[in-house]
């Protein structure tokens, strides 16, 4: 194999890697004046089980995670932190719609997290 077909296959390979995906995010968050809105969009023809979300961080007062789908206005799950914090959360989902996911500062006004959510 010559080089150059060498480093078209480490290219290709490369680019193939990069994540790119609708079903899984991860976000960082150290501004506290605003609201941080998200969607996760599931992919035709992959089965889904369940919508994970990782928060992990701290903030000076109570901020709220707010998940939600786009098919069901009554289906709405609130999430309260506070201090420092590390959890996950795991809710039944199926492929049926898109997800949204919802960072409020609430009382907050300083903090940092990060913030790891997938289908």
């Amino acid at each position: 194999m010559n080089i150059k077909n060498l480093i078209l296959l480490t290219l290709i390979t490369f680019l193939s890697s990069c994540d790119s995906s609708t079903d899984k995010k991860t976000a960082k968050i150290d501004n506290f004046d605003k609201v941080f809105i998200d969607s996760l969009v599931p992919i035709a023809g992959k089965n889904y089980s369940v919508f994970y979300t990782k928060i992990k961080g701290h903030s000076n007062d109570s901020i709220r995670l707010n998940i939600s789908s786009d098919n069901n206005e009554d289906e709405k799950f609130d999430y309260y932190f506070i201090g420092d914090f590390e959890e996950e959360i795991r809710i039944d989902y199926y492929g049926e719609s898109k997800k949204y996911i919802m960072l409020d500062p609430y009382k907050a006004t300083d903090g940092k997290l990060e913030l790891d959510y997938q289908l």
